[in-house]
């Protein structure tokens, strides 16, 4: 038995292809619960970044001592494509793009190893090197700002971060939890000179003292109770008191490090601020890790949020921005417009067909060719996304295509005399071939997305997954379930109780007349016969050969069809060369994003109060609902790749929240064309 005759194989077995069709589609309603909803697909981006910290310093210093040293111990690696440094006040930034399809694991190693390497040629003052993937997830994908009138900044800074921050990388999914505003904490040592001085000591000594006792270092293993366990060489200071009683060498003897300065456990320059509707307070924003979902995430960590809320009734915790809103309504938009398409799918099966039993059999293969996709897409670790449901969408009138020609050709011969049975069989083995062969063709147009070179090429993976393998059990479907259901189903007069309907006849005639011989003189009005005859030499008798055969091809109506179609395809060409391109379509999101940059040397006050200026300027606006507003540097980090922050003062963000789309006379983007002038003025 081979694929062309398993339509006879299935109607003389009818048990194992509905077992199989019942498997196939509890395995999907199975995955597509368990599917993961996000906006777009998960994208490997070949990026690693190594940013180096060194407060206080200036960009000349770092561009010579930190960025240079970074760039060449990673040019020699290997498919390497771009290195792009940006060096702020206290902060390096070094970006290595690699070639696509690189081992990103293998790449990031790599990376960490050459830093290694140079490590020691470094400023000795500056922090260990941060060196993380950029990930497409890495955004935040929900916003919030945190407010206790009894608490101070620093209080309320460490709640974030001992409280929130911990809790929050506890739910699963998370990845990293970051901090806007406040301030961090920071152990001051402020040596005495004369005291120095008269114990013989630099303040160099003391600092690599410190640095190469206050560390933990592994100890080997050792066999404690019949088990072996692994052995840590604690030498960290846990509290300010056990820093002051660090003992430092000096000529010969010790010094307690509280006999040479003062130790005080106090808080940081704030060199970031956050603001919501103007007034200060402390955010933070929760991004998500790869292969997570984002709604199930949100869910989570807002249940979180909620218990911690409660527990706490003298802070108050809300919600600035997320992005979850946005999935969960393009989600919702695609499925019902992969709904609808369906429904209008089989009205016009019915329409065309005029037979409920014909048209259930060929609207079957919609449901039995979807759902088990859903199966093959949690296999392939895809997610419910725009892209894929796009491709659902659009392949969901083409899943029924090879049902209708298989139930067409079953009718037409039960109209021929036979028994549906033997129709079934007959009709499935004759158009064997032309069906495979159809979707072969349409898997040959949806694979190659697929296989795009660059981050689209990425994108389009779950597109050409979901349409590829929806339209391969349609296949299926035709080849197996339609032939079986149409030979039991199916009436012995099935058909011949319908005339041809109201619209039959006019398509026939304007068939004939595309298709009409070469020669036959059109039907169009004697004036304009008459005058082709004039103007090509005369009656069609007295003409020559060369003229009567282009008279012949100006009458010959497939010539006028085939010039029309070539007219259309120049047309279509020349309309798409002029379409603007993009690579995600701009959207009404409810949410306008807004960055400002001020001149170097700009203070972080001087920044706030233009930020100030410009959030006064927009609460004026009737669309607007809300802003947030990031000055300077994101503080910190938690989670993996997480570290401490260092932007300039004199950048800032905002984030402008509109008014739901129904409550504000403008779009999205009116509003940001409107609002440009006001901004240029501020």
């Amino acid at each position: 038995m081979n694929f062309q005759n398993i339509s006879s194989w299935s109607i003389k077995n009818p048990i194992p292809i509905v077992l199989l069709f019942i498997v196939l589609t509890v395995a999907g309603l199975s995955s597509y619960f368990k599917l993961r909803t996000n906006n777009f697909p998960d994208i490997d981006l070949p990026v690693v970044v190594v940013t180096v910290i060194q407060s206080g310093a200036a960009p000349t210093e770092l561009e010579t001592q930190v960025s240079r040293l970074i760039e060449d111990s990673v040019a020699g690696l290997g498919q390497v494509k771009h290195i792009t440094s940006t060096v702020n006040e206290g902060a390096s930034t070094t970006a290595i793009e690699f070639q696509l399809g690189v081992d990103l694991e293998k790449a990031t190693n790599d990376v960490r190893n050459a830093v290694a390497g140079v490590r020691q040629d470094l400023p000795a003052d500056v922090l260990e090197p941060i060196i993380q993937r950029v990930e497409f997830t890495s955004v935040p994908f929900a916003n919030y700002v945190v407010r206790a009138p009894g608490m101070s900044p620093e209080e309320l800074s460490w709640f974030v971060d001992n409280t929130m921050a911990k809790r929050l990388l506890s739910v699963r999914g998370v990845s990293q939890v970051s901090r806007d505003g406040g301030v961090n904490r920071e152990i001051r040592i402020k040596l005495d000179p004369a005291r120095l001085e008269s114990f013989g000591v630099t303040a160099a000594a003391v600092s690599q003292q410190l640095r190469s006792q206050n560390i933990n270092l592994p100890g080997g293993r050792g066999e404690l109770g019949g088990t072996e366990q692994a052995i840590r060489t604690v030498g960290s200071a846990k509290t300010v008191e056990q820093l002051r009683e660090t003992l430092i060498p000096v000529s010969g003897r010790s010094v307690r490090l509280a006999d040479l300065g003062t130790i005080a456990d106090e808080w940081s320059e704030q060199r970031g601020r956050a603001r919501y509707n103007g007034q200060e307070v402390v955010g933070f924003g929760i991004s998500r890790a790869i292969g997570s979902s984002e709604v199930d995430v949100y869910h989570a960590t807002q249940k979180s949020i909620e218990e911690l809320d409660a527990q706490r009734p003298d802070v108050t915790i809300e919600e600035v921005a997320n992005t979850t809103e946005d999935v969960i309504n393009n989600f919702h938009a695609s499925v019902e417009a992969l709904l609808l398409g369906a429904l209008l799918a089989v009205l016009v099966v019915l329409v065309f067909l005029r037979d409920w039993r014909a048209t259930l059999i060929a609207a079957i293969a919609m449901p039995l060719s979807l759902i088990p996709t859903f199966w093959i897409m949690d296999l392939a670790g895809q997610s419910l996304n725009v892209v894929s449901l796009l491709a659902l969408s659009l392949t969901v009138g083409i899943l029924v295509d090879d049902a209708i020609v298989e139930i067409e050709n079953i009718v037409r011969h039960i109209r021929d005399g036979k028994a549906p049975y033997p129709a079934a069989i007959e009709a499935a083995d004759e158009i064997g071939l032309a069906v495979m062969a159809t979707t072969a063709t349409l898997v040959a147009v949806f694979a190659p997305t697929g296989f795009m070179p660059g981050i689209v090429g990425q994108f389009f993976v779950s597109f050409a997954i979901a349409a590829c393998v929806s339209v391969l059990f349609s296949l299926l479907v035709a080849r197996t379930l339609t032939p079986l259901m149409g030979a039991y189903l199916l009436k012995a007069n099935q058909g011949k109780e319908h005339k041809d309907p109201f619209w039959m006849a006019p398509y026939l005639h304007a068939l004939e007349w595309c298709l009409g011989d070469r020669g036959k003189v059109v039907a169009a009005p004697a004036g304009s016969a008459a005058a082709m005859d004039v103007g090509l030499g005369g009656p069609s008798e007295r003409k020559p050969p060369f003229l009567r055969r282009v008279r012949q091809r100006f009458c010959d109506h497939r010539m006028w069809v085939l010039g029309m179609g070539a007219l259309f395809f120049v047309f279509s060409i020349f309309l798409a060369t002029r379409l603007p391109g993009e690579f995600i379509p701009v959207e009404d999101i409810s949410r306008s994003t807004l960055s400002i940059q001020l001149p170097p040397g700009t203070t972080l006050d001087e920044t706030d109060a233009a930020v100030q200026r410009i959030n006064t300027e927009l609460m004026k606006r009737p669309e607007v609902s809300s802003v947030y507003s990031s000055i300077g540097s994101s503080v910190v980090s938690f989670g993996p790749g997480g570290g401490g922050g260092a932007g300039e003062v004199r950048k800032a963000n905002l984030t402008v929240n509109l008014k739901p789309r129904g409550e504000r006379a403008l779009t999205q983007q009116e509003f940001e064309r409107d609002f440009g002038p006001t901004l240029r003025q501020t």
